[in-house]
């Protein structure tokens, strides 16, 4: 069977050819997986950084127990530096590690001679059952779960780390029944405040994400900061409440960027309205707004959500199930048509943005249609919803 002591020995014996990365790969006590001991291995997607696969291990134990379940590859393109960033990174966040997806090893491919990272599968994340939350879960419950994630997202932002890709693809389910969830959070994704690179100018020219979930200072090619994060759980206080994405019926373009940085916010169908308290709204329209310092921190807004719950103001939101509850059937086949209203052009994969700082000199041209606008996703479509 292949314990931590088999792992541990088997790296001890183990060379890629980089004796630095043999040394900080010992000393870790990482577990190296072998590449042959990877099976049942299914391509997701490509991105600028990494490729991404869903797959299965041989004989790999978790608490003396053979784990059966999926996993997630992420090859790195780079094969030197990143996979050392990635190690450091482990190391640095292990006593807050509860908050992360859950990293298993380390293998490398022997045709590509990449490292591959192999986590914890994200293949039951919240999009995936938002729908089923708002038909058949009630306030309670989504109030925890948002608890749940800003627990997260505050234990990052108090050792000065900002997650700089939150949206509802990051949020791991654990337990649909009992609906435990937790932040999933990619050690080589997050960024210590102070470790953020911004060209000469101070800008950004592009960023890694999802447009939807990108706050408007980001788009303008600014530093992503903890507030940034805000901005984004915003996106996902939205998907809770009316178990759609935002801007699920637009393409994911420049021209939509444009309008979020104009002040342009995801819109509430109005049937809506009556099943989500104000005071909820209330709290996700601070989360956007586009002075930064305007939004709630992680920890006004652990006070609020407890406050929801814990106080009068939990009257609001039984009130507004009560309204649920007598929609006529009419209403009913309305708002679930709204739940597959997707823009063929919409893209809820992380992908790289070129800023609006970056197009300055050809937005122009892009609205004229002189060139292709470089933001439109026009490819992969079936793995973006």
């Amino acid at each position: 069977m292949y314990t931590k002591e088999r792992s541990i020995k088997k790296v001890e014996t183990w060379s890629n050819g980089n004796a630095k990365i043999d040394k900080i790969i010992q000393e870790s006590q990482i577990q190296w997986i072998p590449y042959d001991d990877i099976y049942a291995t299914k391509y997701i997607i490509d991105s600028e950084y990494y490729t991404f696969h869903l797959a299965r291990l041989r004989n790999y134990m978790i608490d003396e127990r053979e784990y059966r379940g999926v996993v997630a590859l992420k090859e790195l393109k780079d094969n030197r530096n990143d996979i050392l960033e990635f190690i450091k990174e482990i190391k640095n966040n292990s006593s807050y590690s509860y908050c992360f997806a859950k990293f298993f090893g380390i293998s490398k491919n022997p045709f590509t001679k990449n490292y591959i990272i192999v986590m914890e599968s994200c293949r039951n994340t919240s999009h995936n059952c938002l729908s089923d939350i708002f038909r058949n879960v009630k306030w309670h419950s989504k109030i925890y779960s948002l608890q749940e994630i800003i627990r997260g997202l505050n234990a990052l932002h108090r050792n000065n780390l900002i997650h700089c890709d939150l949206h509802s693809r990051n949020i791991l389910i654990i337990d649909r029944e009992k609906f435990e969830l937790t932040v999933n959070i990619d050690p080589d994704l997050c960024k210590l405040a102070n470790d953020l690179i911004l060209n000469p100018d101070n800008k950004n020219n592009n960023v890694y994400g999802s447009i939807p979930y990108l706050p408007p200072e980001v788009l303008r090619g600014n530093a992503f900061t903890k507030k940034g994060d805000i901005y984004s759980f915003g996106g996902i206080m939205y998907e809770a409440a009316t178990g759609n994405q935002p801007f699920s019926d637009q393409a994911h373009d420049t021209y939509l960027m444009i309008d979020i940085c104009n002040g342009v916010r995801p819109k509430v169908p109005d049937m809506m309205l009556n099943f989500i308290p104000k005071c909820y709204l209330d709290t996700m329209y601070q989360c956007w707004d586009d002075d930064p310092s305007k939004r709630p921190t992680t920890d006004e807004l652990s006070d609020i959500i407890y406050l929801w719950k814990s106080s009068n103001i939990y009257e609001e939101f039984k009130y507004v199930e009560s309204n649920k509850k007598r929609m006529n059937k009419s209403h009913k086949k309305k708002l679930l048509r709204s739940f597959y209203n997707f823009h063929p052009q919409s893209c809820y994969i992380s992908r790289n943005i070129y800023t609006l700082y970056e197009l300055k000199n050809s937005l122009e041209d892009i609205k004229s249609g002189k060139c292709a606008d470089p933001n439109l996703y026009t490819c992969g479509m079936e793995s973006s919803k």
